[in-house]
Formats: structure tokens, C-alpha cells, sequence
């Protein structure tokens, strides 16, 4: 049942949970060598993403109602990706393919990693200007987002088959 075939709303419901855990693991072994208040605060967010990440790969697993929907922003979150002197961002959970384009020295690279990961950076002058996409995120969150209903959508009726259109 549900709108996601059940192979694909397994695999996705144990990767976004186990995603989620090793991400969860990641943040508290960081945040054991971190003393700055601040930082703390950047883990924590990121521990309350993983954590949502885990949530919603239980309700996809549970067939809740509204669980591809509350995946699929947990997958957009993961799309984006950049870093600046001012400020960085990456979040993965667990599988990245990665395409970045840095500015300065000009650099394009491929990533991939089974696992989770996440980055953060504030007033680091030394960070390069980079752009990321994580096109493995924007595939999951595209099909996910294929599959909602829309609010829009005409009902079925029992009476007319539009394969004898």
C-alpha cells in the first residue's frame, strides 16, 4: 500500500533511520571535543535533523499518512550545500553523491560516501567560496515529490476507466 512501492519505502525508511543514527553519532563524538558554546549549539541543530530524519523514515516504514511528504523535506535539506568565510553548510544522511564547484583556486569535484556527514563553519576566513549539489538527495526528493497527490488532482471514479480513452 501507500503511494511509494514498498521495496523503495523500505530501503528508504532503513537508510533515512540508519542515516540518521550514524548521523546522530557523528555530532556527539564532535561535540565531546568541542568547548565552545556555540559550536554546541550548531551540533545540536544538526542532532535535531538527524533525529527528525529518523522520525521520518519510521513513518515511512509504518505507511503513516503524510510520511513521503515529511521525507521529502527531510531529503531537500540535504540538497544544498556551501561554504563562504561567513558561513558553511552540508548535512548528508546515509548516501551522498556530490558535485561542488569552488571559486577560489577554481576547483570541480565528485563526491560520494555510504555513511553520514555534516559540516558546519561560521567567520572561518580561510574557508573557500564553494557551491554544492547532492544529486543523490535531489533524486530521492524528486521522486518522492513525483508521488505526492496533489491537491488539485480529479478524484477517480469507479465509473469511467481512462485506459479506454
Amino acid at each position: 500500500g501507500g503511494i511509494v512501492k514498498l521495496w523503495q519505502r523500505r530501503v528508504l525508511g532503513i537508510m533515512t533511520i540508519g542515516g540518521g543514527a550514524i548521523g546522530i553519532t557523528g555530532v556527539f563524538t564532535i561535540l565531546a571535543q568541542r568547548s565552545n558554546p556555540i559550536e554546541w549549539l550548531f551540533c545540536a541543530g544538526f542532532a535535531a535533523l538527524y533525529s527528525w530524519g529518523m522520525w521520518c523514515g519510521v513513518k515511512l516504514l509504518e505507511q503513516a499518512p503524510g510520511a513521503e511528504k515529511s521525507n521529502l523535506k527531510f531529503w531537500l535539506i540535504q540538497i544544498p550545500a556551501f561554504s563562504s568565510p561567513v558561513l558553511g553548510y552540508f548535512l548528508s544522511s546515509g548516501f551522498h553523491l556530490t558535485f561542488l564547484l569552488q571559486t577560489s583556486p577554481l576547483d570541480l569535484r565528485v563526491n560520494f560516501l555510504l555513511g553520514s556527514v555534516f559540516n558546519y563553519s561560521l567567520m572561518q576566513q580561510h574557508v573557500p567560496v564553494s557551491l554544492c549539489i547532492n544529486a543523490f538527495a535531489a533524486a530521492v526528493a524528486w521522486s518522492l515529490w513525483r508521488r505526492l497527490p496533489t491537491d488539485d488532482s480529479p478524484k477517480p471514479s469507479p465509473l469511467h476507466d481512462k485506459s479506454f480513452d
